[in-house]
């Protein structure tokens, strides 16, 4: 049986994994996020609070961003480790402090034991791919869109850009070897560009692929706005954001 180490933990914290289940916290399963009463309970009690609105897009749009680190947390643990973490939604509590303003959970998983590759590698690596997208991320981007009547297209792009994010810091950082960044770069294309669509769920194509554009002064643009804006008392706008700014 194989499991995190101390020192996997604790790169991974990065990424919002915690190793404790706490009671006191605001916990919910990840299968409650396909519970339309739940979710409703949800939208309309402590994320209206803490999102300081009660559009049900901009919250559904919100609420995806904070899951979009579970993305980034099970593919980092995959690429960097050969790890793959039982992201199952029943096997895993999104749980927050209630004193945190900015309502940032942490992911608990249940069972820890993680799988390895054997022989097959790339087998392997499809199999975390298929388990995190089309079993889990694909089904909450489905029951939030229709929940809050939110653009499936803007939900992907949520996710997206914290998986660009996250491999894209992983290279470069200077005290990786060159065996461990000729894999990442590898998964990194794989999962964005080659991963097929029945991985994700989808018919036509890779979701991920069409937001990977290059970046413009180091920033690369949105295609979709991710409502932030109007969660924010001055209406602030994302570096990123495709809408100019109103001066």
């Amino acid at each position: 049986m194989a499991e995190l180490t101390k020192t996997e933990i604790n790169s991974l914290s990065k990424y919002r994994l915690s190793t404790e289940h706490s009671v006191k916290d605001h916990t919910f399963y990840g299968s409650d996020l396909l519970n339309p009463v739940k979710l409703k309970e949800l939208f309309e009690g402590s994320l209206q609070h803490k999102l300081n609105t009660n559009n049900q897009h901009v919250i559904g749009s919100m609420l995806v961003k904070r899951y979009a680190f579970l993305a980034a947390l099970v593919l980092n643990a995959m690429s960097l480790f050969n790890k793959g973490i039982n992201c199952s939604l029943h096997n895993m509590f999104m749980q927050t402090d209630e004193k945190d303003p900015l309502w940032l959970p942490n992911f608990y998983f249940e069972d820890k034991e993680v799988t390895t590759p054997e022989m097959n590698r790339a087998q392997w690596r499809t199999s975390v791919v298929q388990t995190l997208f089309l079993e889990n991320i694909e089904k909450v981007i489905t029951t939030i869109s229709k929940q809050a009547k939110v653009s499936k297209v803007i939900l992907w792009e949520n996710i997206a850009i914290y998986i660009f994010w996250m491999y894209e810091t992983v290279l470069q950082d200077p005290n990786l070897s060159d065996e461990v960044a000729a894999i990442v770069q590898e998964d990194f294309h794989y999962v964005v560009m080659e991963a097929p669509p029945l991985l994700f769920g989808t018919k036509a194509r890779n979701p991920l692929t069409q937001f990977y554009q290059p970046k413009q002064n180091d920033i690369r643009m949105r295609k979709t706005c991710c409502l932030f804006y109007l969660t924010s008392k001055n209406h602030d706008r994302c570096q990123t954001c495709p809408i100019e700014c109103k001066k």
